[in-house]
């Protein structure tokens, strides 16, 4: 059992860790939006179950992409009215207060201020963003992916799986995890404290779906295999290790673009100031 001083110590680093944590969310005055998200053509093409990355705008969210090599530093997964057909009074009790429009257009997000929350699609109205939508995930597991989310409402933002990612991507000669596998976790590893990234990943990971996974060489399988389209037998990467930036760069996600394709024919010569 602590000891006073210990408690009186332990005390001191929180407040000074929320001091630090409430400066490196301070927004940078630099950010630059490089288009305005028309917020209808959004609402009409994302789907239940798409994940979506943002470009953040604060000090720690510069940090993150520069420690994995990203212009995407968050991520969550858009679950649109399913908070209003919820069991959870937890869940429920988000919406109080919530306009009609933004109660069908909801995120679930891990904030490392607050933990895992619920919050508006309109949001990241201001922000960069993309839309990763899952190729071919049966309706059923997509469902549970979109179940397991949502249960993750009131979790811990894990702090030390943050860290040991800076430390897994130093370079070799620096890294203490180089011994670590693919399937070594990161963090806390407990279900009570996740990241935005690893948080989504576990979901699609209970299903069996994935994200990035490595390719196991000694397999000997047809590369034309409908079944195989990687060519090899996977291995799942453990969902800790799982970065924004990764569903991305996943080839199991498609890249949904809202503003201008697919809206019919683009006046491109007509949207120069100086024409």
């Amino acid at each position: 059992m602590p000891n006073e001083p210990e408690i009186r110590s332990n005390h001191v680093l929180k407040r000074i860790g929320r001091y630090l944590l409430k400066r490196l969310e301070m927004p940078l005055p630099s950010y630059e939006q490089r288009i305005i998200n028309n917020m209808q053509n959004l609402y009409r093409e994302i789907r239940p179950g798409d994940v979506l990355l943002v470009e953040g705008r604060s000090k720690l969210s510069r940090i993150i992409q520069i420690i994995t090599k990203s212009a995407w530093s968050h991520a969550a997964i858009y679950v649109a009215n399913r908070l209003d057909h919820s069991t959870d009074n937890g869940g429920k009790s988000i919406l109080n207060g919530l306009g009609e429009i933004d109660r069908q257009h909801m995120l679930i997000e891990a904030d490392a201020g607050n933990g895992v929350i619920a919050v508006t699609l309109n949001k990241y109205q201001d922000y960069n963003i993309r839309i990763c939508r899952p190729f071919g995930i049966s309706p059923q597991d997509l469902e549970a992916v979109m179940d397991d989310a949502v249960g993750n409402l009131g979790n811990r933002y894990d702090h030390e799986n943050l860290t040991d990612l800076v430390l897994l991507l130093l370079p070799p000669f620096l890294n203490p995890f180089k011994k670590r596998t693919i399937q070594a976790c990161l963090g806390g590893c407990t279900e009570y404290k996740v990241i935005c990234s690893g948080m989504i990943a576990n979901a699609f990971q209970k299903v069996g779906y994935p994200i990035v996974p490595a390719l196991l060489p000694s397999s000997d399988v047809d590369i034309n295999q409908i079944n195989d389209p990687y060519g090899s037998k996977l291995i799942m990467r453990h969902y800790s290790q799982v970065v924004p930036r990764d569903f991305d760069l996943s080839p199991n996600f498609e890249i949904i673009k809202y503003n201008i394709i697919g809206l019919g024919r683009f006046e491109y010569k007509s949207i120069w100031a100086d024409a």
